[in-house]
């Protein structure tokens, strides 16, 4: 029982931080592939009196994947039987020419208005219509997904730290006889101090493990799934090995390091 509690009192600030950290790189991860799926859907609609090269748009516009002619008859069809004939071949000989393009990204606002800038300066363009009110919605409540879940992260992760830092300075006094005895045997201070950063690293595999796990049964919970294929990001959100690996590096460093820092201070004393 004594040994459960002692591993659990870190393990607990551990999965804290490991929880938060994984916790970041799936929305991150989330975030960018549901971008890339918004800027598949994503055009912006230029009217122009001159014809448009896609070759000459893309020395211009960096991001620009393609430019495709929208055809004017859904609108002229629809007129008709509205107007005479001599009025609808003077509104189509006088009407403009309409583009669709599409961006290999999703832009920001800095990016839309240079684009739209750009385009605006391109002679016998008239017209520049990026729908900025839908994508401004759109985009500012991916902004605020991806800050929110970093900021709470990061403050849940300082805690866990303290916590791990107040663990490792309880295990330094529950072993200080044993280190003082070493002391005067004359062993090294790694050897002293070997069990704190043997109990850190066991406790950062068990962490990492049950994170890992964790993540893993919830993602595939029926109610994860459906939301991840709503979105259409359901295969690239978990990487478990190498989410692992990073978590168990990241869970490593931190303790070993708060361990570090307890035995540091202590000398100080």
């Amino acid at each position: 029982m004594n040994f459960i509690k002692r591993h659990l009192s870190l393990i607990y600030p551990l999965l804290m931080l490991l929880f938060s950290v994984e916790s970041v790189l799936l929305i991150q991860r989330a975030v960018e592939e549901h971008e890339k799926k918004l800027s598949q859907d994503y055009s912006i609609v230029i009217a122009s009196k001159e014809e448009l090269v896609q070759e000459a748009l893309q020395r211009r516009i960096k991001h620009l994947q393609s430019i495709q002619p929208i055809d004017p008859q859904i609108i002229l069809k629809s007129l008709e039987h509205t107007i005479s004939p001599e009025n609808l071949a003077f509104l189509k000989s006088e009407l403009p020419l309409f583009y669709s393009i599409t961006l290999d990204i999703f832009p920001n606002q800095s990016q839309l208005k240079q684009i739209s800038s750009i385009l605006l300066s391109i002679n016998g363009v008239q017209k520049v219509e990026l729908f900025a009110k839908t994508h401004s919605k759109v985009y500012r409540l991916l902004l605020l997904l991806k800050k929110s879940i970093v900021f709470f992260g990061s403050l849940l992760g300082i805690l866990s730290i303290l916590l791990m830092v107040k663990q490792v300075e309880v295990w330094l006094l529950q072993h200080s006889k044993r280190m003082e005895i070493m002391s005067y045997l004359g062993a090294p201070s790694w050897m002293k101090n070997k069990v704190l950063f043997k109990l850190a690293l066991i406790d950062s595999v068990i962490s990492s493990v049950l994170v890992i796990a964790g993540v893993f049964y919830v993602l595939n919970g029926e109610e994860f799934q459906a939301l991840l294929a709503s979105l259409e990001i359901s295969n690239v959100v978990f990487a478990p090995l190498g989410d692992f690996l990073t978590l168990l590096l990241i869970s490593v460093c931190i303790s070993t390091l708060s361990a570090a820092a307890v035995i540091l201070r202590q000398k100080d004393y």
